[in-house]
């Protein structure tokens, strides 16, 4: 018998019987063992992909280089493990209390290293702080933050890294929600013709060194989905350079100044928008449709990108959340 241990229940399998074990179908036989190891390496394979998570401890001390990141990082609950950030992280307030380990731009990879992270999360745009960590053998993820695809990428991606994809596919979720309501309030209404400004020196009281969102950031999108069409068709910079000049010629109806906390220094609210004085006959200083917005949500490509929609849209259509 060429398999003598083989038991009555196999020999049935391949096609024989108790009483002549020898007359075995063969090709009933070799199925039975194909299917046999196919099944065995299935759940070999299943087994290893379980021992390499179990085996694999949780990222446990991670280190965030951006505001927006860390804003993720916090948003999907995984803020507890965020063992370092930069000095613009800010929100939310427990970031303030975790250490420090330089700037956007110029991180301190002393102090990086001396809190022994087991990830440090940086944006795709950090390509030479990314080649330094990795020559002192850091384990990196670079996620994307330019468009709002992007943001939701990247709460995809730290979701998935940290062990968090129920609470980032929460977010992400209902992200999707509150957008929808916003569009659906506004739709079918007059697409005004907004000017965002990101950034300028409010200080000298003139319209000078002024930043706007162009079509490459993730304001386009927001003033889209808000209910308006961007007035800067800029698509060759993200946030191109605007004179006063500038401005005038392209007339928009809504002006939307966004003013970083960041600088504490900086003039009230109503002083801002009289700045705005100095162009009278643009649309939106003629009809008072000039605003001012406080508060880097509006700013940082994270999570609470949904908060300026949300505020933009009633700017630009109160008409629509009457009902609120």
């Amino acid at each position: 018998m060429i398999f003598p241990h083989i038991n009555s229940r196999l020999i049935r399998a391949f096609g024989g019987t108790h009483l002549r074990p020898l007359q075995i179908n063969l090709a009933r036989f070799h199925r039975w063992v194909a299917c046999e190891l196919a099944l065995f390496w299935l759940a070999f394979g299943t087994a290893a992909a379980s021992l390499a998570q179990t085996s694999s401890p949780p990222l446990q001390r991670i280190v965030s280089l951006a505001p927006s990141t860390t804003e993720i990082l916090f948003a999907i609950g995984a803020g507890d493990r965020v063992v370092g950030v930069t000095r613009y992280c800010d929100y939310p307030a427990a970031a303030q209390a975790i250490a420090k380990v330089g700037g956007y731009v110029d991180p301190n990879y002393e102090a990086i290293v001396a809190l022994q992270p087991d990830l440090v999360v940086l944006l795709t745009s950090h390509r030479e702080p990314q080649a330094q960590l990795e020559k002192m053998r850091l384990r990196t993820v670079m996620v994307p933050h330019e468009t709002i695809p992007d943001i939701h990428d990247a709460i995809r991606r730290l979701g998935d890294v940290c062990g968090k994809v129920e609470a980032a596919t929460g977010v992400l979720t209902a992200l999707s929600n509150r957008t929808l309501r916003v569009s659906q309030a506004v739709a079918g209404k007059t697409r005004l013709r907004v000017l965002v400004c990101i950034g300028r020196d409010t200080d000298s009281g003139q319209l000078t060194g002024l930043y706007a969102a162009g079509r490459n950031g993730f304001h386009d999108r927001v003033i889209e989905l808000a209910g308006g069409q961007n007035v800067c068709a800029d698509k060759a910079v993200a946030y191109p350079q605007l004179s006063a000049e500038g401005i005038l010629q392209l007339n928009p109806e809504v002006i939307i100044d966004l003013v970083s906390r960041m600088n504490p220094g900086q003039p009230p609210a109503e002083t801002i928008t009289r700045q705005w004085a100095q162009l009278g006959t643009v649309d939106a200083v003629r009809h008072h449709r000039v605003y001012v917005i406080r508060g880097d949500h509006a700013l940082r490509p994270g999570p609470r990108y949904i908060e300026f929609l949300e505020q933009l849209a009633r700017l630009l259509h109160p008409e629509a959340f009457t009902g609120e």
